[in-house]
């Protein structure tokens, strides 16, 4: 029975032995076709990378035929335009036109270029651009702060002058080019006229940019609340700085006439004002302001720094000084009373005197303000001559103005600006133009309280965004026009 039991269980394992044996055969069956599929899918791979090197390597050969071509391309184009210039720069091109030395502020105005062959004929190409460009001349201003214990002297970047932009350059012909552009900003400019990035021959022009008088009727802005307005002037950073005779102080605002603080008062303190009038600044933005029977040298900030003076009719005493001027490192003041100009350096220590009391040439009677042009020659306003006297820059007197024509009555501020003289006469309660020459151009304004009215002008002068600036003085208030 026993023996019947392990032999039953023999055939049972030798079955089981079997069936596992069936079973390894079977997996190692699926591991040989699963390896195999994976070295199929291994091949195709190689296979098909091998295609995509070949296609990338054949793309790259294409590009870099396609670069040569580029570059040759590109080379070709740069010889020709180098022919262009060369040709250019050997034969020069007509250049005319309104704007070519001269220009309006803010109004436009164009120059006209000419392509020409070697005989002087009109050449006409399509391979050409012309580009213009205007720039202010200097084209960054510079102020030197004064030193102080903390910080020392500073040489400080202010903000670059406005120039105006190119409107346009149109062609009016194959050979002809139209070049708008519009000044924002009085003074000198250089006008770039390029063909193919490089300069024409004569380029840069040097033009000046010019407010036109004759468009000055009604003011844009008037700055109300003043205390009887008498003298102005601007500094490096385009503020406006307004001496205030009744109120005693200097107010500063920003060329469109908002408020930005004051300084001074009453007294007889050296620090202190009584009725200033004049008002100058010299290239590190110190002020020079005439008080009475004083003149007072203040920081950008409204520090004293010297004061001057007292009453009489010696060197550096005053009686009533009036306008002052900065100019080639030289302080002038009108002394009023004592009928001459006293020329002081920028330490505010006497130089010399100019002139006496009378009325023949190099004599003065009652001078109110000083100025210079950029030749360097000086005009003087005289109330009691009723004139303006022109100096030369080795002190001759070369002019009379507004005494013949349009007569001038009670000649007090004075602005020069490039080719035009501009005279407050505070009895005619207007503003009288004349061109350096002495001819009358244009005047403006008539007595009262109005808009382009006026109540005795008195200070004058102009900010390179093309504006007059006028002290309405009795109406209490500065007019922009």
């Amino acid at each position: 029975m026993q023996e019947e039991k392990f032999q039953s269980s023999q055939k049972e394992q030798e079955k089981v032995k079997q069936f596992l044996k069936a079973e390894v055969t079977r997996a190692e069956e699926v591991i040989s076709r699963k390896q195999q599929q994976i070295q199929e899918l291994k091949q195709q791979e190689t296979e098909l990378l091998q295609v995509k090197e070949r296609e990338l390597a054949e793309a790259r050969q294409k590009l870099r035929q396609k670069d040569k071509h580029l570059q040759f391309s590109e080379a070709l184009v740069a010889d020709l335009r180098l022919q262009l210039a060369k040709y250019f720069d050997s034969y020069a091109c007509k250049v005319s036109g309104p704007g070519l030395s001269a220009a309006t502020v803010n109004n436009p105005t164009h120059v006209l270029v000419e392509l020409t062959d070697s005989g002087g004929k009109p050449y006409s190409t399509s391979q050409l651009s012309i580009t213009a460009e205007l720039e202010h001349l200097p084209k960054v201003k510079y102020a030197v702060r004064p030193a102080t214990p903390a910080t020392g002297a500073k040489r400080l970047k202010l903000k670059q002058l406005p120039a105006g932009k190119c409107l346009s350059v149109t062609t009016i012909s194959p050979s002809q080019y139209k070049v708008l552009y519009t000044a924002v900003s009085q003074g000198q400019h250089k006008l770039h006229v390029c063909i193919n990035d490089r300069e024409i021959k004569g380029s840069p022009f040097t033009l000046t940019a010019y407010i036109d008088p004759t468009q000055l009727e009604r003011p844009v802005t008037v700055v109300n609340n003043l205390s009887g307005p008498c003298g102005i002037a601007f500094n490096s950073r385009d503020e406006m700085i307004v001496s205030e005779c009744s109120a005693h102080r200097l107010s500063i605002f920003d060329s469109r006439g908002k408020p930005i603080t004051t300084f001074g008062s009453h007294g007889e303190r050296p620090d202190d004002m009584i009725a200033p009038a004049g008002i100058a600044l010299d290239d590190a933005d110190n002020i020079y302001v005439s008080s009475e029977h004083k003149l007072q040298k203040f920081t950008s900030s409204g520090e004293l720094i010297k004061c001057i003076g007292r009453k009489g009719n010696k060197e550096g005493e005053f009686d009533d000084p009036r306008g002052v001027t900065v100019y080639n490192s030289h302080a002038y003041v009108c002394d009023r009373n004592n009928h001459r100009i006293q020329v002081f350096d920028v330490d505010i220590s006497f130089v010399r005197s100019i002139g006496s009391y009378g009325k023949q040439t190099r004599q003065f009677n009652a001078p109110l303000d000083v100025q210079f042009d950029a030749t360097g020659n000086m005009y003087v306003s005289e109330l009691g001559n009723k004139r303006v006297q022109v100096f030369d820059g080795i002190g001759r007197a070369i002019r009379i103005i507004g005494q013949e024509g349009v007569k001038l009555r009670a000649p007090s501020g004075l602005h020069v600006a490039d080719k035009y003289v501009y005279v407050s006469d505070s009895s005619s309660h207007w503003i009288v133009v004349y061109e350096t020459n002495g001819q009358f151009v244009t005047s403006f304004g008539s007595y009262g309280l109005g808009d382009g009215y006026f109540d005795s002008p008195y200070g004058i002068t102009s900010c390179l965004n093309g504006h007059i600036y006028v002290c309405d003085c009795d109406n209490d208030r500065v007019q922009i026009f």
